[in-house]
């Protein structure tokens, strides 16, 4: 499982690095657009994680060059300060799936790559048949 995150904050890709690598998720870590769209279309990406108070543009032009780059997609995860309201209003209007707080974002964090892990490794196998009759 990959993750790509789009930001030119430090200490954002850090903490952000430290939660993937607990889970097992690979991540890469961007600071531009460009950046983004070139590691989308060399490999299979899973989720893309953009920081909204990053300076590297705005999420229509990501999705736009995404789109231009590769056939698939990924999912979406944008965060942002909660009182740029129409900076995460405008990050879900142009088709983020998950647009949460920065303090939302981070609370959630481990949370989230563990479910990323856990979808990766598929279904868990099940015993055909634990009861006495079986």
């Amino acid at each position: 499982m990959t993750a790509v995150l789009l930001t030119d904050d430090l200490m954002t890709a850090s903490r952000v690095e430290g939660a993937a690598r607990r889970a097992g998720v690979t991540l890469v870590t961007c600071s531009d657009a460009a950046g983004v769209a070139t590691r989308c279309n060399e490999q299979q990406v899973d989720r893309l994680i953009v920081d909204l108070s990053s300076g590297s543009g705005d999420v229509a032009t990501i999705i736009e060059r995404l789109s231009a780059a590769s056939a698939r997609r990924p999912l979406m995860i944008a965060f942002g300060p909660h009182v740029h309201e129409k900076l995460l209003t405008a990050a879900a209007e142009a088709g983020c799936e998950q647009v949460v707080s920065r303090g939302q974002f981070f609370a959630e964090l481990d949370t989230m790559f563990a479910r990323l892990a856990n979808a990766a490794a598929g279904p868990v196998p099940r015993d055909h048949d634990a009861s006495p009759d079986g």
